[in-house]
Order: structure tokens, then C-alpha cells, then sequence
């Protein structure tokens, strides 16, 4: 496509379509993407983005500012989210993972690298979330049936209508006080099967500043996307 220099944000996707008007969207991971009518111009579509240039620049800007990037073939030196805080990926020619809290380094296998990192992710966020699942299940007075991993790239947690919860192994990268939240989220649901005006007056009861976690993970839907 033809560039329009004044535009400064330029889309990186453009979808035509059997529609009747023009949509921006930015994705997680700040693709700029336009959805047009089959019959709209090129010239029309550039005057469009060159109108919503400041929302755009909003939203780059907070994907930016979450400062995700996904990993490339080669992990060495790759850094990540763990429990909220930037770990590095080292690769040896160990055979055992190693985690170095005090340095904040994971020491990888060079074999089959990527496959144990996400057995030990999960593992790890099984027991944690487990955990944490049954100590807030006490302090809310709730019963739950079973705690379980997803791979969902598109929900932090799930409470079905038998109570069982299952949580998204990604979950690990956040920060401890977002863990909480999701998990209290999820046994909130346990009494309330909807997002109503009880559902968050409970949650609130015992995560006052729940709101705050609820925009951590808006802002970071990208960490979705990794491993």
C-alpha cells in the first residue's frame, strides 16, 4: 500500500469485506488492522486512519508501555514476566531447570528447550494456583470442586456450573495481587453465575482495589500470546 507520510500511524492489515463501514482495531500486540467494505479506496482508508491517528497512538502507546515482546527461535537471553517480575532465560548444557531468584535467571536445557519450559510452567502454576485457590476458597467460604490448566489465550480463568475452576498457565506471569484477583474472580462465581451488581460487590468486599488488577491484565492481553 501507498503510504500517506502525514498519516504516521499506517495499518498493517487491511481486511475488505462484504460490510458497510470502515473499523480500526489494534491488536495485543499492536498490529494496526482496518476492516472496509469491499468497494472503499485506498485513499478513503488512509483519510480514516489519518483521523483516529491520536486513539491509535493511545493504544501503541499502552502496548508499548507493557513492554511485551514474544519470543524469537533462539530463548537465550529472552526476558519475561514471572510472578510479575523479569526473569531471563539462560541455556545450558545442563540437563535440570534452574531457577536464580536472587538474579532473576532460569537456566534452560539447550534440548528441547521450549517444551520443557512450558511442562515446568505449568507445573508451577498448577501448584501455586491450586494453592492459592484453596486458601482464598476458605476466607470466601466457598466450595469448590476441582482446580485445572488451560492453554486459553483469550481467558485468565473459568468457574464452571459445577464449580470446577480452570485457569490459563500464562496466569504465572502476573504478579501475585493479579493471581489473587483472578482466582477470587473465578470463586466469586461460585454464588454469583453472572458479573452483576452482587458478583462485584463481593469481589470488592475482599479485593478492594480489584479494579486495578482487572486493568493489569487488560493492558497485558499480549503476554497471551507467549510460549
Amino acid at each position: 500500500m501507498k503510504r500517506n507520510d502525514e498519516a504516521g500511524i499506517f495499518p498493517d492489515r487491511i481486511i475488505r469485506s462484504k460490510r458497510k463501514t470502515i473499523s480500526l482495531s489494534v491488536s495485543r500486540l499492536g498490529e494496526v488492522i482496518v476492516r472496509a467494505p469491499l468497494s472503499t479506496s485506498e485513499a478513503r482508508i488512509m483519510a480514516f486512519v489519518g483521523e483516529k491517528q491520536g486513539w491509535l497512538a493511545k493504544q501503541k502507546n499502552k502496548i508499548n508501555g507493557a513492554g511485551i515482546r514474544l519470543p524469537q527461535e533462539d530463548l537465550n537471553g529472552y526476558g519475561f514476566l514471572l510472578l510479575g517480575e523479569k526473569y531471563t532465560l539462560t541455556l545450558y548444557d545442563g540437563d535440570n531447570i534452574r531457577l536464580d531468584g536472587e538474579n532473576k535467571r532460569l537456566f534452560l536445557p539447550k534440548k528441547n528447550t521450549r517444551l520443557r519450559l512450558i511442562k515446568w510452567l505449568k507445573e508451577n502454576a498448577l501448584r501455586i494456583f491450586t494453592a492459592q485457590t484453596g486458601v482464598w476458597a476458605k476466607n470466601m467460604g466457598v466450595t469448590f470442586q476441582s482446580v485445572a490448566l488451560s492453554s486459553a489465550k483469550t481467558r485468565w480463568g473459568t468457574c464452571s456450573g459445577e464449580n470446577k475452576i480452570r485457569y490459563t498457565y500464562r496466569l504465572l506471569y502476573a504478579p501475585r495481587e493479579v493471581i489473587d484477583y483472578v482466582i477470587v474472580h473465578e470463586l466469586a462465581h461460585i454464588k454469583y453465575k453472572n458479573h452483576g451488581k452482587g458478583f462485584w460487590a463481593l469481589v470488592e468486599s475482599y479485593l478492594p482495589d480489584y479494579k486495578q488488577h482487572r486493568k493489569w491484565l487488560k493492558e497485558r492481553g499480549a503476554l497471551m500470546e507467549i510460549f
